[in-house]
Formats: C-alpha cells, structure tokens, sequence
C-alpha cells in the first residue's frame, strides 16, 4: 500500500515515467522498512539487492536489517559477494545489526576482501557477535600504511574497546600499543 501510495505521488511528481529513478527505489525501500515485516514487504526489498544502482542495494541492506529476522539472513549474505565494496561493507554492517551468528563463515570470507573497509567492516561485525577472530586482520592493517590505515584503527578500537583518537596521532598511539603488546607476548 505504501509503495503504490508512494509510486502514485512519484508519478505526479515526476511525470508518467514507467520506472522510477534510483533515488525513489532507495526511498521506496526506507519506506517499506517501516511498516510491518509482511513477507510480501520483504519480497519487495529482496528485489531490490538485485538492482543496478548501488545506493538502491544499501538501502534495501538497511532495510532488511531494520527488519531483522533469520529469514533474511541468506539474503543479506549473498550481498558480501556484490561487485561494490559499497554494498559489501553495508552487508557487514546489516548482518552485525541482525546478530546473524549463521552468517559467520561468510564474514570470515570477507575478512580476506580485497578492500580493506570491507575488511574492517567484517571484523567489526564479527566483534558485536562476540568473536574476535577479525583482530589479527585489522591489526595488521593499522600497521600497514595506506589510506585504510584510519577506518582499521576505528576497527581496531571498536574491537578491542580503546579509544585511540581517529587522527595521525591515534595511529600512532595504537602502533605502539600494537607492537608493545607482541612484544610483551599479550593477547589482545
């Protein structure tokens, strides 16, 4: 009901056009994850994984985990394969929301991305489920420099629950921590 109510002020808007613009499938999957988790609204969102534009795939991630559910999980999954690092990431992010501990294996997939957010991303995920299996990876990523070294040290706080400012010098505060600790032979 909401979509057709949606659709129908689209059209007034935008002219008769058949198919609305990205935009208005990214809305329209906001929209639908407000309402009650129907499965014919979930069908709707499946959909839209499958759709061109990335934005339009992170908001139906998004809504989907909105939702939640074992159910959608196989769903959100398959997103850790997409093409963009965009819709990878958001798909990290949906399955930490969901709590999907079935989803681990794939997350650990991930943890080998070639995108170091994406990287990061699933190690997070990992640590809000309780596993820490995502910290040699984000370690190994704040020492290694690039410009992914800021969102791994992000990781790396929210994994080991420090809070190294995200700047120059929280990097190197977390280096050093990093290397004190193999030196010293401590877990992290």
């Amino acid at each position: 009901m909401i979509l057709c109510v949606f659709m129908d002020k689209f059209r007034r808007i935008y002219g008769n056009r058949e198919e609305p613009d990205n935009r208005a499938l990214a809305a329209a999957a906001a929209a639908l994850r407000s309402r009650s988790s129907r499965s014919s609204d979930i069908l709707k969102i499946v959909r839209l994984l499958h759709n061109s534009d990335p934005a339009v795939r992170i908001s139906a991630l998004q809504s989907l985990a909105g939702i939640g559910g074992s159910n959608n999980v196989p769903y959100v999954m398959q997103c850790l394969d997409d093409r963009d690092r965009g819709v990878r990431i958001a798909a990290c992010h949906a399955l930490s929301r969901m709590r999907a501990h079935s989803a681990k294996a794939k997350l650990y997939d991930a943890l080998n991305d070639r995108n170091a957010e994406v990287c990061c991303a699933a190690a997070i995920a990992l640590a809000e489920m309780g596993d820490r299996e995502g910290l040699p990876t984000v370690t190994k990523l704040v020492c290694t420099s690039g410009p992914h070294q800021l969102e791994a040290l992000r990781a790396l706080s929210r994994i080991v629950k420090q809070k190294f400012p995200l700047n120059q010098r929280g990097l190197k505060q977390a280096i050093r921590w990093i290397k004190l600790r193999r030196k010293l032979n401590i877990r992290f």
